[in-house]
């Protein structure tokens, strides 16, 4: 669990990084326009040849990282009594059982 939101914190930071050289603003924002998009794919290392697998891939991507990061918050500060991972990080630290 450590290693995936780790990875996701780093590719969503990519993700913002990239759209934030483009648009010289503060955003998390992905672009709706489809041109917009496919330049965002390929900036951040998905294929260039076909762009529409290429946005597809990145969309793919971005979705199941966002999710991950969602489901822990969700688990960590929305429902912290019931959580699991919670319950599992307190056992492993030792301040419970």
């Amino acid at each position: 669990m450590a290693y995936s939101l780790a990875a996701a914190y780093v590719f969503l930071r990519d993700v913002e990084h990239k759209l934030q050289m483009v648009h010289d603003l503060q955003t998390q924002t992905l672009p709706v326009e489809a041109d917009e998009l496919e330049r965002c794919a390929v900036r951040m290392g998905y294929g260039a040849e076909d762009r529409k697998k290429a946005v597809e891939s990145f969309q793919a991507d971005h979705q199941r990282h966002t999710e991950l990061v969602h489901r822990t918050f969700q688990s960590l500060v929305v429902e912290p009594k019931t959580s699991p991972v919670l319950k599992a990080t307190l056992r492993l630290v030792g301040v419970s059982k």
